[in-house]
Order: structure tokens, then C-alpha cells, then sequence
């Protein structure tokens, strides 16, 4: 069993909607062997494959939001829990995952506002920069050294 698991939701070419595999490609670049990462389309399906297995998972994805790079943060699982998610704070298809089981011991999801999801639209620079906070922050809550810089991870072009 990995003890801890990543995973971006998000697509390479609809603007800001790349969020979570930033996310996801930052922390791969310098995750200790307890770690895995995946990215992936958000499919119920491949959620549950993805943390099959893991004690902790963090999900990151971008959402809609009136202000772009607001990051918001809930914890799904284990229930009960005060100060739950709000069925509005998670994608259909993440509560479908979450549903369907089973899940790791602790689910943590992170949500970045984005305004961009048309095709081939870049990532805005709210939501580029908040995707570099927000591995950042993962990372440093696991006490793993973080990238100082930006250009580390690969960016398709246009974003």
C-alpha cells in the first residue's frame, strides 16, 4: 500500500481546466517512493483505480469560479466530518467516484477557480500561479522539498 496519493483531474488543451495535472506534474518531478501521482480525466472509474490502494489522497481540480486561482479545500472522507464538502464544491464525477468505493482512509480535495475551459484557451496566470501554490503546499505538508522554479515542470505550448 502507498501511503500517500495525488491525483490531477484536468485536460491538456481546454485553458485553465489543466489545473489539477499541473498540480499533479509538479509533485511528480521530486515525489519520494511513497508517493504516487496520477493524472487523469476525472472518469469515476480511473479515480477509483487511482487510489486503490493508498492511505491518504489528495484530488485537485479546477472548477468553475467567479474569481480565477481561488483555492478552496474540503475533506470527503472519512465522514462524518465538520465542515464537510458541499455537493457544489465537487465535480459529478468525483462525487460518482466517491460513491462508488471503496476509498482510501482519508480523501482531501482541492479546488481552483478557473474561468477558461474553452478548447485550445491557455491557463490563465491566477490559475498557473495557484497550481504552483497549491503543489507547493502538498508538498510541504509532507515535508518534501519543493520546486523553486516554475519552468521545472512542462507546459504545453499555449498555456
Amino acid at each position: 500500500m502507498n501511503a500517500r496519493c495525488v491525483i490531477g483531474i484536468g485536460c491538456d488543451d481546454h485553458g485553465d481546466q489543466i489545473a489539477g495535472l499541473l498540480v499533479a506534474r509538479r509533485i511528480a518531478a521530486v515525489a519520494p517512493g511513497d508517493v504516487t501521482v496520477h493524472e487523469c480525466s476525472g472518469a469515476p472509474e480511473q479515480l477509483v483505480a487511482a487510489w486503490d490502494g493508498a492511505g491518504e489522497t489528495v484530488v485537485v481540480e479546477a472548477m468553475p469560479g467567479a474569481v480565477p486561482g481561488v483555492v478552496s479545500r474540503c475533506q470527503p472522507h472519512p465522514r462524518p466530518l465538520a465542515g464537510g464538502c458541499s455537493p457544489t464544491r465537487l465535480s459529478p464525477d468525483l462525487r460518482e467516484a466517491l460513491a462508488l468505493g471503496p476509498l482510501p482512509e482519508r480523501v482531501t480535495v482541492i479546488t481552483i477557480a478557473a474561468q477558461r475551459f474553452a478548447s485550445s484557451a491557455g491557463v490563465s496566470p491566477e490559475v498557473a500561479r495557484s497550481a504552483h501554490r497549491v503543489a507547493s503546499t502538498i508538498l510541504d505538508g509532507w515535508s518534501v522539498p519543493t520546486i523553486t522554479e516554475p519552468s521545472a515542470v512542462a507546459v504545453p505550448a499555449g498555456v
